[in-house]
């Protein structure tokens, strides 16, 4: 299932995605419950994931009833809906170098800056801050001082419920399901923290989170290490690269993060793979992101998130 919001008259909306005659439309869950004479325990995101398996059985069951009837009244199409961010904001953990030929990239370029003692003992990253996160179709203006702006695609997990020290093999069931990142990305301010072994600002300004449109649900997602992922600048592919590069798997990631104590809507990203503008050569300033420019992220079975450059 593939479930998204957005607001209507400062009102949010469940916004589901259905095939209809083999195209994608989008209709409004409450509406069509309405017009079904179907209740359902949930009007808002937050609420559908505290619903649980039961909540998803009945929406999925509508969404079937949906699917059959197709009634143009019900239809909307995909870009006309106004997608907000998949789930209310939260901090986002970000693993970092945790795909291997993006970790080969990136040692090559810190080991000639004099970097030692890293090591991948476990996962290592940043916290991408709530404020930071901005839907599908967002216009993310490049900070006055920065030239040195970067593209990360990554995939983000969505938690269902609270999660604390939980198990390698039982982190999948505490996953509610994925949608696509952009971990947007300052190097100029990266790079000088790193020096001093930490990171916030370069990757935190306003906007640096584009996330969405939508959520696909876990039980369409048995095995998140075969997603494949994709992100085109001005329609040229820069990153290419399946979840099965990852270095440690969403299954890792989650039971080590967890060790802080999550809760439901808490987000877990994978870390991008390789083809980041910092690390192209010879000249790394012809892929960093300029205004006009427009990005589409992509991750197979789950959608595309737009994000623009604005001039």
């Amino acid at each position: 299932m593939k479930i998204g919001r957005y607001f209507l008259n400062e009102q949010e909306r469940l916004a589901a995605v259905i095939k209809v005659g083999g195209v994608d439309k989008a209709i409004d869950v409450a509406k069509v419950a309405q017009a079904l004479q179907i209740q359902l325990p949930f009007v808002t995101m937050v609420a559908l994931i505290a619903s649980g398996l039961s909540g998803l059985d009945k929406l999925n069951a509508m969404l079937q009833k949906a699917t059959q009837i197709a009634d143009p009244k019900w239809c909307l199409e995909i870009d006309d809906v106004p997608w907000d961010i998949p789930v209310q904001a939260r901090s986002v953990f970000c693993a970092g170098r945790n795909f291997g030929r993006h970790k080969d990239e990136s040692m090559k370029y810190w080991t000639q800056q004099g970097t030692t003692g890293i090591h991948f003992d476990f996962p290592t990253g940043f916290i991408k801050l709530a404020h930071t996160l901005v839907p599908h179709c967002a216009s993310v203006a490049r900070p006055a001082d920065v030239l040195e702006f970067d593209y990360e695609i990554e995939v983000v997990a969505i938690l269902s419920k609270p999660t604390f020290n939980v198990s390698e093999k039982d982190a999948l069931s505490h996953v509610f399901g994925y949608t696509v990142f952009n971990d947007l990305s300052a190097r100029e301010w990266q790079k000088k923290e790193m020096r001093n072994q930490m990171i916030l600002i370069g990757k935190n300004f306003p906007g640096f989170g584009p996330i969405g449109p939508w959520i696909l649900t876990a039980d369409e997602v048995p095995d998140p290490s075969r997603l494949v992922i994709d992100l085109k600048v001005n329609g040229q592919t820069v990153q290419h690269e399946s979840c099965s590069d990852m270095i440690f798997n969403f299954q890792q990631l989650i039971s080590f993060w967890s060790k802080s104590g999550l809760t439901a809507g808490d987000m877990i990203a994978s870390g991008t793979p390789e083809g980041v503008a910092m690390h192209r050569k010879p000249d790394p300033f012809a892929f960093y992101l300029k205004p006009g420019d427009v990005i589409h992220a992509s991750v197979e079975g789950i959608g595309v998130l737009e994000t623009r450059i604005p001039s």
